[in-house]
C-alpha cells in the first residue's frame, strides 16, 4: 500500500515536471527534475529491507547528474556527463550479472575491446561534423557516448539471452537514455526546439519509472 502511494507521488512529480517543461516554468522544472531520484530512493528504501551499495551508488550518480545539468558554470556539463556515465557503468554491471549463459559472457568479454575500438573510431570519424559545435566538450561527449553505447549493447544482449521483465526493464532504460540524450544533443547544439525539450523530459521520466521498477524487483542474490 505504501509502495503504491509512493508510486503515485512519483507520477505526480513526473506530471509536474512535464507541465513545467511545457509551460517553460524554469523554477518548477528545476525542482521537479531534482525531486525524481529522491522519490525513487524513498520507494526503494520503503520496498526493500536490505539496501544494497550498488543501488544506492547508482541513485547518487544519477541524482548528481541531474543536479549538475541544471547548473551553469565551467565544467558543469563535464560533471553531468561524468556522473551519468558512472551511473550507466553500474547498470552495465547489473546487465552483466543477468547474463547467466557463461558462453555469452565470454563472447561479450572477447568482443568488448573490438566494440570499444569501433566506437572510438566512430566518434572520431564524426569529429568534422560535431567538432565545431562541441568544441572542448568533444572528448567527454565521446567517452560518455562509448559508455552509453556499451550500456545499450549489454542490455540488448542480456535481454535476448533471457527474455524476462528484469532484462526488459534494463533494455527500456538504456533505450530511453539513448533516445533522450540524442534528442537533447540535437536540441542543444543544432536545432533548439521546445518539442525536443519536452521529448527529452518524457524519455527521462520513462527511464526513471522503469529504474524504480528494476531496483525494487532486482534479486541481488544473483551475484551482488
Amino acid at each position: 500500500m505504501i509502495k503504491q502511494k509512493l508510486t503515485y507521488v512519483f507520477i505526480a512529480v513526473a506530471v509536474l515536471y512535464l507541465l513545467a517543461e511545457f509551460f517553460q516554468l524554469k523554477l518548477l522544472i528545476s525542482i521537479a527534475k531534482v525531486s525524481l531520484i529522491p522519490v525513487v530512493y524513498i520507494i526503494y528504501t520503503s520496498s526493500k529491507k536490505k539496501h544494497h551499495l550498488y543501488t544506492l551508488t547508482l541513485l547518487i550518480f544519477y541524482f548528481l547528474g541531474d543536479m549538475f545539468s541544471l547548473l551553469n558554470f565551467k565544467g558543469a556539463v563535464e560533471l553531468t556527463l561524468l556522473f551519468f556515465g558512472l551511473g550507466h557503468l553500474v547498470f552495465i554491471r547489473f546487465c552483466f550479472e543477468m547474463l547467466q549463459d557463461v558462453r555469452v559472457r565470454r563472447l561479450l568479454f572477447s568482443a568488448l575491446p573490438v566494440i570499444v575500438l569501433w566506437f572510438i573510431y566512430y566518434n572520431y570519424s564524426i569529429k568534422d561534423i560535431f567538432g565545431d559545435q562541441l568544441g572542448d566538450l568533444l572528448t567527454p561527449v565521446m567517452f560518455y557516448s562509448i559508455i552509453l553505447s556499451a550500456f545499450t549493447v549489454v542490455s540488448i544482449m542480456s535481454y535476448f539471452n533471457k527474455e524476462n521483465k528484469m532484462t526488459m526493464y534494463t533494455l527500456i532504460i538504456a533505450m530511453t537514455f539513448l533516445v533522450g540524450d540524442v534528442i537533447n544533443g540535437i536540441n542543444m547544439y543544432f536545432s533548439h526546439n521546445s518539442f525536443f525539450e519536452l521529448t527529452n523530459v518524457i524519455a527521462q521520466v520513462i527511464a526513471y519509472y522503469f529504474l524504480t521498477k528494476f531496483i525494487v524487483a532486482y534479486d541481488f542474490k544473483l551475484k551482488s
